[in-house]
């Protein structure tokens, strides 16, 4: 049951090793499941896909097929089920089981809000398990536990979790039951909080997947301006100018060329009108006193799209034409020609 592990603590893997043995040999293992459930609630949710396997490995939570004929007879996973009744927490390792029948009954033995962001990303990663029998259990203890999740551990796990499951492919009407816990108005005061502290991490990104639900647009307007990360101050402010949220939701065929055949892949976006709207020229305007250059780009590419034949796209263009982006610069400058400059 030893593995190496460089995502795991050395501790962890030792009472991991320790859980398993106990229940191989069908001792009370809970002195160390505790400790051992409070360990793993502390791994980062980033980390689900490594830590699904790994927790698997040292723990030994596998099919057994070694085990003598009198055994495979009288069914070890009854065995290994009634474990779950007897030993309270074992349901929160056995969701890495590798046994599908298991990680079911372990789904079905959760009770309850989420106590970690990892234990809850470990829920939404059975939402995604091959096995449908443990996606339904998986569903089902979503509805259950879900609700009663603290928002802080919700989104927490969101700013992880959002953009990684666009690659989920084995789910479908599951995907409703992640808007509807993301889009809860407590966790979306929590994210806008996370998006506008946040220093490093693809936050841009994960706030555009964030916008599927209207839950976040109250914020927009305090993220286009105070967010930290210049990025996430952009992806605000262009959500506002054009009245709508949008994500990527897959890749699409565009035509180069038809009679040559030339075609490519891009991406593909979904959207959804804003439930708030606010004054599109002061929008810009602020948006061009910005100090990064990436929202200043915002600010001017809406004067083209939005303004361009207004007698203020002018005067606003003219405060960016010594601007230090050369996109900047370009751009306020087409609007100067477009106007005679």
């Amino acid at each position: 049951m030893i593995t190496d592990s460089t995502l795991m603590p050395p501790e962890l893997i030792r009472l991991l090793n320790e859980v398993g043995n106990k229940l191989e040999g069908d001792d009370n293992p809970e002195p160390l499941l505790r400790n051992a459930v409070n360990m793993v609630a502390s791994i980062d949710p980033a980390d689900i896909a490594r830590a699904d396997r790994e927790i698997a490995d040292a723990a030994g939570l596998y099919r057994r097929y070694d085990m003598p004929l009198i055994s495979k007879i009288y069914s070890p996973v009854r065995r290994e089920i009634s474990f779950l009744s007897r030993f309270s927490g074992l349901e929160y390792l056995y969701i890495f089981h590798r046994d599908g029948r298991l990680r079911e009954a372990a789904l079905r033995n959760i009770q309850g809000g989420l106590p970690s962001p990892f234990l809850f990303a470990a829920i939404l990663w059975r939402l995604n398990d091959w096995a449908e029998p443990v996606r339904r259990a998986a569903a089902e203890c979503a509805i259950r536990c879900f609700p009663a999740t603290a928002a802080t551990i919700v989104a927490r796990t969101a700013v992880e979790i959002l953009v990684r499951q666009k690659t989920w492919r084995r789910w479908r009407q599951e995907r409703a039951i992640l808007d509807d816990v993301f889009g809860r108005a407590d966790v979306a005061a929590e994210l806008a909080v996370l998006f506008a502290r946040a220093a490093t991490g693809p936050q841009a990104s994960t706030l555009r997947y964030a916008m599927r639900t209207a839950a976040l647009d109250p914020y927009l307007v305090a993220l286009a301006s105070d967010a930290v990360q210049p990025s996430v101050r952009a992806v605000a402010l262009e959500a506002l100018i054009n009245g709508k949220a949008e994500w990527p939701s897959g890749t699409a065929w565009r035509w180069i060329d038809k009679s040559m055949g030339l075609r490519r892949r891009e991406t593909a976006f979904d959207r959804r009108d804003l439930t708030v709207t606010y004054c599109r020229e002061s929008l810009i305007a602020r948006g061009i006193r910005d100090k990064s250059a990436a929202v200043r780009r915002v600010a001017v590419s809406s004067i083209i799209r939005h303004m361009l034949d207004t007698s203020d796209a002018r005067a606003l263009a003219e405060t960016l034409v010594s601007d230090p982006s050369k996109a900047v610069r370009e751009r306020a400058d087409f609007v100067l020609r477009h106007h005679g400059r």
